[in-house]
């Protein structure tokens, strides 16, 4: 199991000013190769870093905010060869495929999603197997109703606690999970309703015991105050390994101790 960051950014002043990109992360779990919140300059990213797009089987989005979903029909086009083959899948949650809740409009177009194999409206507790993997949903709670988490589950299983913020019982969803990717925005002294920071990832952390865990879609503030520092603070609280996500990271899960490192501008090829 691999994945491999197109971007560590996140919330509106990050992907703004691209301080870090916001292009999401690449998993590679099972066979299958899944774009995960593609948002702005993931494709670019993509190229930037010589990720091979037409490789994904999957597309995947938490929820309906920009920084999520922006580029997730260039991933589709990419996947689908131009829509001209029949193949890939999408799993979203509501507001992203069909809009509603909340004003949210549909973002994925019908032109794409007909390009599709599959695609699947997500909601916490719901399951589906593509190929040998499982993906599950998660409950969140974020300013976007319908938001979703996701654990990822083949020989090795990852969960992705999307923007939320801490709820009693959230642990449990991702109990079992080797491996966690959090969403923190901000570092522990800064509250902020609805979304993560450094204490609750600490708490999240502590009541799952994952193998490792990576934290990763920076706002500006946790910017300011060093991801670096955040990562060892909460390591140092937990006793589990804590990587603060850069740009271009890849960190390669089936290896012990964990690979990792981070790609330049390979400029390498794109399809």
């Amino acid at each position: 199991m691999k994945i491999t960051f197109l971007g560590t950014g996140g919330g509106r002043f990050t992907t703004i000013t691209q301080l870090r990109a916001t292009g999401g992360w690449i998993l590679e779990i099972g066979g299958q190769k899944i774009s995960v919140d593609p948002g702005p300059g993931a494709l670019v990213k993509a190229k930037e870093f010589g990720v091979g797009l037409r490789a994904l089987s999957g597309v995947v989005v938490s929820h309906c905010h920009p920084d999520h979903y922006t580029d997730a029909e260039v991933m589709i086009e990419a996947m689908t060869r131009g829509a001209k083959e029949k193949r890939g899948f999408l799993l979203s949650n509501e507001n992203v495929i069909k809009g509603g809740d909340g004003g949210y409009v549909q973002r994925i177009s019908p032109y794409h999603l007909k390009s599709l194999e599959r695609y699947e409206i997500m909601e916490p507790g719901k399951k589906v197997s593509v190929g040998d993997v499982e993906i599950a949903a998660t409950r969140a709670v974020h300013t976007e109703p319908k938001t979703i988490g996701f654990v990822f589950s083949g020989a090795e299983s990852l969960g992705y606690v999307s923007d939320t913020e801490y709820f009693h019982g959230i642990e449990k969803q991702y109990k079992g999970c080797g491996y966690l990717v959090l969403n923190c925005m901000r570092p522990r002294d800064v509250d902020w309703p609805k979304h993560m920071n450094s204490e609750a990832a600490r708490k999240i952390i502590s009541g799952i015991g994952p193998e490792a865990a990576v934290i990763t879609h920076f706002g500006m503030r946790m910017l300011k105050a060093g991801p670096e520092n955040e990562a060892r603070w909460i390591e140092e609280k937990t006793g589990v390994k804590v990587i603060p996500a850069r740009d271009g990271m890849e960190i390669d899960f089936g290896k012990k101790p964990l690979k990792v490192k981070i790609h330049r501008q390979t400029m390498a090829a794109f399809f």
